[in-house]
């Protein structure tokens, strides 16, 4: 038996479409659960979800499902409008008043669609379908939206982003009618995609260990069962495409995909199809040009784990920042009272008006590191906390222009207009000439490109203070991390906006020198641009920059002084 088998139909008669065999593979199975990883240019949201979720939809008329993911900014700027692009080329498009359609954002459906079974009063950042089904938007920064909705399959993108305790909590909102829709097999399934996770860059690998859950024989029998269907439904298109078939002839054949349809929904009862397959599945779309161009501008462990979809080995030894923990980062950054007044459709702006945290009435603090990565870390202290609100930078060939504007477009809604800028002292080196980088910004940042004056005033907190040595920012880093020096504020950082810098944190290696200095490893900037934000030292050092000023540094050196007086006097 074969997919390939020729069907003696006429082109009003079908569709061509074209599928790489994964794809082929996951609509034959079509389990319960899926759980998909592809490399890059694998189409898993634009062909797999999109596909996928319309057919289930076919399947559970009038059901509520839930598209999920980490932030619910991430769900309205990049995962929706992928999946809704990958509608259009399934041929499903949005209703219109004056045309026919097959799904409707943020309002109501037309009335002569079919409601959903569950009582609907609010669809705003829902998506509502011809066949009486709603999508809820579910975010794993946004606990309270799923508190009390009800679906019966949820489709999680980009999970390497999603940590598993947070997925863990959604399992409860898994709870639909089994009397209306306990015959499907997709009933309280889910749908798992994301390209293969890099612990090394702080991603999540909680999605390997679901390959334990597929039961492989199951599988095999779904295949078997499901090519039978395949070759009865070609029997069935050409019959009825035969006129010397009798309606009797026709009629047995359709009997017998009915017995066979009804075999392979009970063997996909429970179903979980695990699979990882490398960007190559693609080949014939991305062409060789593709790969070429990846693997002469990616690292080879990089290209092995985002193209290859080979699992990065996670290295190991010692982390400069040795003290950083869960307990420093928080992930309900955003303020849903600015986001939730845009449409799905909208053109979403991002600015500081969504960030919860931020006093717009404060001055920022902000620390720049220079380089062929330009990173700005911005930051307030804020009674007993500093928070670390956004992490902003920018790739050669873009240089401090380029960074001045999005500093500028991102806090364009900040009422006090005052920035403390802490830098590298290399940066302010040619001050007197005026040619220095840290005068640059200032400069960028007060006046724009047209040469008008911005209204911001830029403060040069760095100005004649010492080096700060590696060894010194070890030192106070774990310090402050640490918690213990009760004159020190607590550290927060924003997970979300901040993630290349949680990420620069998390993997930065410690070593010592032959005279046991303490040295943070800085080989990481030599990497390719594009890597930069993520695993190199750079957005480290713009936060050593906005922390180890000092007011800060001296708190520190005078605990230790006090530690090392109180150690005289117990050995005297």
């Amino acid at each position: 038996m074969t997919l390939s088998r020729k069907i003696k139909v006429s082109k009003n008669d079908s569709e061509v479409r074209y599928a790489n065999w994964v794809k082929m593979i996951i609509d034959l199975i079509s389990p319960k659960n899926l759980v998909f990883i592809g490399g890059r240019g694998t189409a898993k949201s634009t062909d797999i979800i999109a596909e996928r979720s319309i057919k289930i939809c076919y399947d559970m008329p009038r059901a509520p499902f839930a598209f999920v993911a980490d932030t619910y900014i991430n769900l309205m700027t990049n995962i929706i409008p992928a999946i809704l692009l990958g509608w259009e080329r399934k041929k499903w498009f949005e209703y219109k008043s004056d045309s026919h359609g097959h799904y409707v954002v943020d309002k109501a459906p037309p009335d002569h669609w079919p409601l959903p079974y569950i009582k609907t009063f609010n669809y705003k950042h829902t998506i509502s379908t011809m066949l009486g089904n709603k999508f809820f938007l579910v975010s794993l920064d946004r606990a309270s939206i799923s508190a009390g909705i009800s679906v019966v399959h949820h489709f999680i993108d980009e999970c390497k982003f999603t940590r598993e305790d947070r997925v863990s909590k959604l399992f409860p909102t898994l709870r639909g009618d089994a009397m209306l829709y306990g015959n499907s097999p997709y009933f309280m399934g889910q749908t798992f995609c994301t390209d293969m996770p890099n612990p090394n860059d702080g991603e999540h690998d909680w999605i390997l260990r679901l390959e334990k859950n597929m039961n492989k024989e199951q599988i095999i029998k779904i295949i078997q069962a499901a090519l039978i269907v395949n070759e009865i439904n070609i029997e069935l298109v050409n019959a009825r495409n035969n006129e010397k078939k009798t309606e009797k002839q026709i009629s047995n054949i359709e009997k017998n995909l009915e017995r066979w349809t009804n075999r392979l929904r009970k063997i996909r009862q429970g179903s979980t199809f695990f699979y990882v397959v490398s960007s190559f599945v693609n080949a014939d779309i991305l062409t060789i040009n593709y790969f070429k161009n990846l693997f002469e501008t990616l690292d080879f462990e990089d290209f092995k784990s985002s193209v290859l979809s080979i699992k990065a080995t996670l290295e190991k030894g010692s982390r400069f920042y040795a003290n950083l923990k869960p307990r420093h980062f928080y992930y309900d950054g955003y303020d849903y009272n600015y986001y939730d007044q845009f449409g799905l459709l909208d053109n979403i702006t991002q600015t500081s008006r969504g960030l919860k945290y931020i006093n717009h009435s404060q001055p920022l603090d902000v620390g720049f590191d220079a380089g062929n990565m330009m990173s700005l870390v911005i930051g307030q202290e804020q009674g007993k906390n500093y928070r670390v609100l956004k992490g902003i930078y920018t790739l050669t060939p873009e240089w401090i222009r380029e960074l001045a504007n999005k500093f500028l477009d991102f806090f364009a809604p900040q009422k006090n207009k005052t920035i403390n800028l802490y830098f590298d002292r290399a940066a302010n080196q040619y001050r007197k000439a005026n040619q220095d980088l840290a005068n640059k910004l200032k400069n960028a940042i007060e006046i724009d490109e047209k040469g008008k004056n911005t209204g911001w005033i830029v403060l040069l907190m760095s100005v004649g203070q010492a080096n700060i040595t590696h060894s010194e920012e070890f030192d106070f880093m774990n310090e402050l991390m640490s918690g213990r020096n009760k004159n020190l504020p607590d550290l927060l950082i924003d997970a979300h906006e901040c993630k290349e810098l949680k990420s620069s944190l998390e993997i930065a290696p410690v070593t010592k020198d032959s005279r046991g200095n303490i040295k943070k490893v800085k080989t990481s900037e030599k990497l390719a641009a594009h890597r930069l934000p993520s695993e190199s030292t750079n957005f480290s050092d713009a936060f050593k920059y906005l922390l180890c000023r000092k007011k800060y540094l001296n708190i520190a050196k005078q605990k230790r002084i006090l530690h090392k007086i109180s150690d005289v006097k117990i050995r005297g």
